[in-house]
């Protein structure tokens, strides 16, 4: 549960940082990170 718990952070901090307002975010950078990081929990 303290894993999803810091995992849900990571993504909304992450949302936070890449998605701004001004929408000149690149969503494919975003998209990528976000599966290796998960990638990365599974493996753990």
């Amino acid at each position: 549960m303290l894993i999803a718990f810091l995992a849900g952070g990571v993504v909304l901090n992450a949302l936070k940082e890449e998605l701004p307002k001004g929408r000149e975010s690149c969503f494919a950078a975003f998209l990528s990170g976000a599966a290796g990081y998960t990638a990365l929990l599974f493996a753990v």
